[in-house]
């Protein structure tokens, strides 16, 4: 049995969470989860190799070995200690996750984003866009994180996906494509997400909001969904899920410019956004402009094909475009 952490690593966990916009309860219960780990130990030794390395008695790679087992170490008690739990759930939320001891994917991002910079880790949460293989469920956003080691290369987690990947050099993999990274197709069998965007920890906090957001929406309480969304993009403008989020509250109250403005919005982030695609999809069938819609889901679909809302709109759509009566040829003007 491990003592319980020192002051300096609790005060790093609390302003660890305090960063993600939490209370001063919800730090505390993340101390309390971690009370009998070995985060002190964790620190010394991060600590030595790189007073080590900087004095030159220690290699990037010996330090970069040392971080790697703090990674495994961390990444053990977490799993031991949380339950996964899959789906729309109320385990994105730092409080639940700690009071039940079960997260999703926004909840693990989370306790790595913290714990693993309060130990002394560069941990960096990402957005994830395509998985190793097959895409995700239609509409559906998923998050992990990244540890950047003191040898310049990346360990990629991610409980969901069971991502435990070797040490690589990110930009041997990934090239840039956009506001994201897509995986080489030389990267070889890596095993790590296709495709993928960097966030901060303003990022991170503004896929909170965005869920807290989503559940306001979804309750019908637009009024209190709408100044999340808003203060959501303020921290990371770059996220299409975002905008396609604020277009769908557009869309509810049958604002179709705003709509078609935010929707673009993300189209122009990401123009291999499938959720986008369909989007604009909808939007057009709206206005009558079926064949136009039919394209758009046709580029969601070819995106992310088990779309099945996204096939039903389409058969719509064809269905409509058929059965729409014939546009009457302009009448000449005068000569």
């Amino acid at each position: 049995m491990f003592a319980e952490t020192g002051p300096a690593a609790d005060a790093a966990i609390r302003a660890g969470v305090d960063a993600l916009g939490y209370p001063a309860g919800v730090g505390d219960a993340c101390v309390g989860l971690t009370s009998n780990w070995p985060i002190d130990d964790w620190q010394a030794r991060l600590a030595d190799v790189r007073g080590r390395l900087s004095e030159g008695t220690a290699t990037a790679t010996q330090a970069g070995e040392v971080e790697g087992q703090v990674v495994d170490e961390l990444r053990q008690r977490l799993v031991t200690t949380i339950q996964q739990s899959e789906g729309a759930s109320a385990y994105y939320h730092l409080g639940p996750v700690l009071a039940d001891r079960k997260a999703q994917c926004l909840g693990n991002c989370q306790l790595w984003f913290v714990l693993g910079n309060a130990v002394g880790l560069d941990v960096r949460p990402i957005e994830v866009k395509l998985p190793p293989l097959g895409t995700l469920p239609e509409n559906e956003t998923h998050v992990a994180a990244v540890v950047r080691l003191a040898d310049g290369r990346v360990r990629m987690v991610d409980t969901r996906f069971s991502i435990t990947a070797l040490p690589v050099r990110f930009k041997d993999v990934y090239r840039r494509d956009g506001t994201g990274w897509e995986l080489s197709e030389t990267a070889g069998r890596t095993m790590l997400h296709r495709r993928i965007r960097l966030l901060d920890a303003g990022g991170l906090e503004a896929a909170l909001l965005l869920n807290i957001a989503n559940g306001y929406r979804r309750a019908a309480k637009e009024s209190e969904a709408g100044p999340m969304y808003a203060r959501a993009l303020a921290l990371d403008p770059n996220c299409p899920a975002l905008h396609l989020a604020v277009a769908e509250s557009s869309f509810l109250q049958g604002l179709w410019d705003d709509a078609d403005v935010e929707i673009r919005a993300a189209l122009a982030l990401d123009p291999k956004d499938a959720s986008a695609h369909a989007a604009l999809g909808r939007l057009l069938a709206r206005q009558n402009r079926w064949k136009e819609a039919i394209t758009e889901f046709d580029r969601a679909l070819a995106l992310k094909p088990n779309a099945p809302n996204t096939r039903a709109d389409r058969a719509a759509a064809i269905e409509r475009a058929a059965n729409a009566p014939p546009v009457a040829p302009a009448t000449p003007g005068p000569p």
